[in-house]
């Protein structure tokens, strides 16, 4: 999969088929022929839209694509379907292996080349994605999922900082490393051989930078004592901040349900979705952030009746009515993600000009 980059995506935005407004938005006509259904009329419409919007997408973006394209229909139909086209959305696709999906900024939506990979084909289960990631910004999690990862990262730096100050401190008065940090090493391999991802923490470009200076041995026991020191406070903030953060899980899990079972996809796709995430290693283990899989399943199972579907279903179809024009697409001012318009946005301004 080709990473994207804003080389691409500038590429992108020049051929895309509304040049002036470096904008597709759909202008329906004024009124269908006479023996022709104006529903007819407007769903060709639609069709035609959409064709051209594909066209567009993967023509430029290559093999990714279609992947921007599916996640726009997605996020495009969630939005109309839940009455959530009134501000515009932001999608990014990374090339990366992760099975992730993650939410950030004002209206982001980033997906991550390995989910996608692996719900591939399966609209419904992407469309649990979409939904769940846009539940978390319907419901205002962001900030504290900000808060809590800036406190994650500012405790990586500061472990790093505390571990060089501490060798430096045994160095000036002669102490022998070794014995000062005899424990260290075994007690932190210990927790790193169970949880590989803190201990590449520490070796990438900001540990080099901290520990610039200090020799081989030094930088192998300011290592180990890094990532006991990160151990401790990442403890601490588990505490401070695991229950919120699975509550706010649990809660973009069933109104992502919610957004999906309104546009009209399989009620099942949630569940099969959550079937995948049980699969990674880091989903059966404790986490910080997310509940079990098998809690999430059960949450999921118990929404899905056919009384809560059948009207979920109703209330989607009474909101497609009322925004029943597709939304326009457009590349974001950060020249690095896909803007979805909001139901405003995707109209022509020669169109919508107060006379």
């Amino acid at each position: 999969m080709k990473k994207v980059t804003p080389k691409r995506l500038r590429s992108f935005l020049a051929l895309m088929a509304v040049p002036a407004i470096m904008t597709a938005t759909f202008t329906p006509l004024a009124k269908a022929a006479p023996d022709i259904p104006a529903e007819q009329t407007q769903n060709k419409q639609a069709d035609d839209f959409y064709q051209r919007a594909r066209a567009d997408i993967e023509g430029s973006l290559g093999s990714i694509g279609r992947d921007y394209y599916i996640t726009y229909r997605l996020v495009e139909r969630i939005a109309r379907a839940n009455g959530l086209d009134e501000q515009p959305w932001r999608i990014r696709v990374t090339g990366t292996g992760n099975v992730n999906a993650y939410a950030s900024n004002l209206n982001m939506l980033t997906f991550e080349g390995g989910l996608l990979e692996q719900v591939s084909g399966d609209q419904a289960a992407l469309a649990c994605v979409v939904g769940h990631e846009m539940a978390h910004h319907t419901e205002n999690h962001i900030p504290i999922r900000v808060e809590a990862r800036t406190k994650i990262e500012a405790a990586q730096r500061e472990a790093l900082e505390q571990a060089r100050t501490e060798i430096e401190t045994a160095r000036r008065d002669n102490n022998i490393i070794g014995s000062v940090f005899e424990t260290v090493t075994g007690t932190v391999g210990d927790v790193v051989g169970r949880n590989n991802s803190v201990g590449r923490l520490f070796t990438g470009p900001l540990a080099a930078q901290i520990f610039r200076g200090l020799s081989s041995e030094e930088t192998n026991q300011a290592t180990a004592r890094a990532e006991q020191l990160y151990i401790e406070r990442i403890k601490e903030l588990d505490e401070e901040y695991s229950e919120v953060l699975h509550a706010q899980e649990s809660e973009a899990d069933k109104v992502g349900y919610r957004f999906t079972v309104s546009a009209g996809f399989d009620p099942n796709g949630c569940a099969r979705t959550i079937a995948v995430l049980e699969k990674t290693l880091h989903s059966r283990l404790p986490s910080m952030s997310h509940p079990r899989p098998e809690d999430r399943l059960a949450d999921i199972n118990a929404l899905n009746t056919p009384a809560t579907n059948q009207r979920l279903l109703a209330e989607g179809e009474e909101n497609l009515r009322r925004s029943p024009n597709p939304l326009g697409y457009g590349v974001g001012r950060d020249g690095e993600s896909l803007r979805v318009e909001s139901r405003f946005g995707s109209q022509d301004i020669e169109d919508s000009f107060p006379q």
